[in-house]
């Protein structure tokens, strides 16, 4: 079997049947990798469903396409929930992944204003299930923040001794109550370029990857807390809102997993 992705967007295939297909085809498993096409407006829905976007803790102020193939997701003053921190100032859109997503993938664009601002400021998030699909208690995140050494009001506060750079979350540090560990920048990193992120879980593992436009990559391990868990079950892009308008610029999100049929992404 081999089905165009362009034919998932335009509803000329059915989801469903597709689902279908892929778990009664009996084939051997193969690694399949699939992608979202940016230049299709998002498909958002208030409750979630497959092959949608939907709201995770609150709704972002905008989740668009603009030229080309970019995403843009940006929140809004009228937003910003009180009293701070607050749990509801990381503001983002989720997105359920095939079922056995080993690896998922995105672009983050990185301005130069990034460097200086004393505030989270975009998060790669995902959330980890076990080979049933049920949701365990992890959550991989890479992020980009800024020299965070005083408070901002808005969303939980995490100093990290005024370093700029991509962090990742560790889900067994204090306690398993989570904490950062710094990934950093990649030798060949610049602001104002497009940086690409990915996660990975394996081996009863998540690894963190950070690649710059020049492709010089870094990654660090990061353990489970359950290690019952196998899969990612969806993909989050988080903003942080702080009572100021701010937008942050995604594309090319990919992810792997392992399929009994095939499928063909171009």
């Amino acid at each position: 079997m081999s089905l165009k992705l362009k034919d998932l967007y335009v509803g000329t295939f059915s989801k469903c049947l597709l689902v279908s297909l892929l778990a009664l085809i009996p084939a051997a498993a193969a690694a399949q990798t699939l992608g979202l096409n940016f230049n299709v407006a998002p498909q958002i829905s208030a409750t979630e469903a497959p092959f949608v976007w939907y709201p995770d803790r609150f709704s972002p102020a905008g989740f668009s396409t603009i030229a080309g193939d970019i995403l843009t997701e940006s929140v809004a003053p009228a937003g910003f929930q009180t009293p701070t921190p607050s749990f509801y100032n990381t503001q983002g859109n989720k997105f359920d992944l095939v079922p056995g997503t080993n690896s998922v993938s995105i672009y983050v664009y990185v301005p130069s204003s990034w460097e200086v601002l004393p505030e989270r400021l975009a998060g790669f998030w995902a959330t980890a299930v076990n080979s049933t699909s049920v949701v365990g208690n992890d959550y991989p995140i890479i992020e980009f923040q800024g020299p965070i050494n005083t408070e901002v009001a808005g969303p939980s506060y995490y100093p990290n001794g005024g370093v700029a750079g991509f962090y990742g979350w560790d889900n067994t540090a204090n306690g398993g109550n989570g904490g950062w560990d710094l990934i950093g920048l990649p030798s060949g990193f610049k602001y104002n370029s497009w940086v690409k992120l990915t996660m990975a879980l394996s081996g009863g593992s998540f690894t963190y990857t950070v690649t710059d436009a020049a492709g010089s990559s870094l990654s660090i391990p990061s353990p489970l807390y359950d290690p019952t868990e196998a899969y990612l079950g969806n993909v989050i892009l988080e903003a942080y809102n702080y009572d100021a308008a701010s937008t942050i610029k995604w594309k090319k999100l990919t992810y792997s997993f392992n399929s009994f049929g095939q499928i063909v992404w171009n």
